[in-house]
């Protein structure tokens, strides 16, 4: 490979979301393999020598015009479904790389929804200075068209972790269930809760369940995640501040999970435990669909699991084979679609065949 070639990597790292930091870790892992790729990351909580505040304007430019590209790695960074702030900030450091004269390249991409006819011309303009686009699902890859954007589809960036090197699952004693839920807006909690614990203390009288409570954006989930667990009647646990390698335990160590947020559930793809998923994001819903499009068991989707229906996947699980053979699937294709991606990048910036 040509020597030399550093890229500044994007994305939203640093917030304490476990779903990005496993993007985080897949992206940097897979480009160890590159071993003449160097990297620097933006990142709300610079820790290692490679990292730097993304709120640092003049550090940032002073990283571009040392580095070969910009790369966004993975997340859904373009969409102002939450804030127009976020998908503003990630247009300037586009606009930031063009002024200092670098190449972009949007890797494992879920773009949109942007609300709004001056956000909208903004992403539009703004993309179109772009040299490269992959988007993580089909629906990001036909937002995309609509702009009048041309781009690829990949799939989730989570996928480059290459397949668990765990045979079997930690499943002794009485069944457990790991809950990762999404926090809800107010006027919706009620309700959620009701059936949360409805279900947790039909499960814990009939079964004897343990039940853990896993919020994998602590700063949004976690007091839902309380909320829950106080109103059970018995002693549930309540995680958080944890690393991707201990999510990743516990997800393994689980009978059952049910998740409102992806991250989780492709964690738990990849683990062989078994879930439920609950749509609270159409992501989520692109997720089912993919596993099964990959010929992989269907996943149950909705907005709450029955007592019912838990007790039926308690006791008649998918294979864990099963689910771990559509991982290495989708693994597989990533790591092929990322690896034209790296070899073209590379290709361009130096001028030679990888």
């Amino acid at each position: 490979m040509a020597k030399g070639i550093t890229v500044v990597i994007a994305g939203y790292y640093g917030f304490g979301n476990l779903g990005d930091e496993a993007i985080r870790f897949a992206l940097l892992q897979s480009l160890k393999q590159y071993h003449t790729v160097k990297s620097i990351v933006l990142t709300a909580n610079p820790q290692a020598r490679n990292e730097i505040s993304r709120k640092n304007p003049i550090r940032i430019l002073w990283a571009l015009r040392h580095s070969s590209a910009l790369l966004f790695g993975g997340g859904g960074l373009l969409q102002n479904r939450t804030s127009n702030r976020s998908l503003f900030y990630y247009l300037s450091l586009i606009l930031l790389a063009r002024i200092a004269r670098r190449p972009v390249y949007l890797i494992g991409q879920g773009i949109g929804p942007i609300l709004g006819k001056v956000a909208q011309v903004a992403t539009r303009l703004t993309l179109g200075q772009v040299h490269h686009i992959d988007c993580r699902d089909q629906e990001s890859f036909s937002y995309l068209d609509s702009l009048g954007l041309n781009g690829t589809q990949g799939s989730d960036l989570f996928f480059l972790l290459p397949p668990s090197p765990h045979h079997s699952r930690l499943t002794q004693g009485p069944p457990r269930i790991v809950l990762s839920l999404k926090g809800l807006p107010r006027k919706r909690q009620a309700g959620f809760i009701e059936q949360a614990v409805h279900l947790l203390k039909e499960l814990h009288a009939q079964r004897r369940v343990s039940c853990v409570f896993l919020p994998f954006f602590p700063k949004e989930d976690l007091a839902l995640a309380r909320a829950i667990s106080n109103e059970c009647g018995f002693s549930c646990q309540v995680l958080s501040a944890l690393g991707v390698d201990q999510a990743e335990r516990v997800i393994l160590s689980a009978s059952f999970l049910v998740s409102s947020r992806l991250h989780p559930l492709e964690f738990a793809l990849r683990m062989g435990t078994p879930m439920f998923a609950i749509p609270e994001d159409p992501k989520i819903e692109r997720f089912v669909h993919e596993v099964h499009s990959c010929d992989g068991p269907c996943i149950p989707c909705g907005s709450f699991p029955s007592v019912e229906e838990t007790c039926l996947l308690l006791d008649y699980p998918p294979a864990p084979d099963s689910l771990r053979k559509t991982y290495r699937r989708l693994h597989e294709d990533r790591k092929q679609t990322f690896k034209l991606l790296l070899d073209g990048l590379c290709s361009s910036l130096t001028g030679k065949d990888v």
